[in-house]
């Protein structure tokens, strides 16, 4: 098996895998009754834009990477990035983990492309 497939399947299965963590949580967030009889709710705009990047940005940019890997592997990092930029108490190993995804997905870009350049 060539790299840039062992790439394409690490980067799908981690995506995957992140991907529907993700979207488990904010459907369980979002209907459940952990946030008391208020529902979800905003303190501040920074709370906003902190779950603007993540989880919505970073599953957006997992879904995008199906089609565009070297688009939504950025998209996913650049949420995860945004996040730690505004709150930096989140940078822990858990954040690490969570960029594999998007990590792949743009190595395997890379190394699709570099196949295609050299005809391979």
């Amino acid at each position: 098996m060539s790299h840039t497939r062992l790439l394409f399947w690490a980067s799908r299965i981690t995506g995957t895998l992140w991907l529907l963590f993700l979207v488990f949580m904010v459907v369980g967030h979002l209907t459940g009754d952990a946030n008391g009889t208020n529902g979800m709710v905003f303190n501040d705009a920074g709370e906003v834009l902190a779950f603007l990047f993540f989880p919505i940005g970073t599953i957006v940019g997992l879904s995008l990477a199906y089609k565009e890997a070297l688009l939504g592997g950025s998209l996913a990092l650049l949420s995860l990035v945004a996040l730690v930029i505004l709150r930096p108490d989140l940078l822990q190993a858990t954040f690490f983990a969570m960029a594999v995804p998007g990590v792949l997905y743009c190595l395997y870009a890379w190394a699709s492309a570099t196949e295609r350049a050299k005809g391979m």
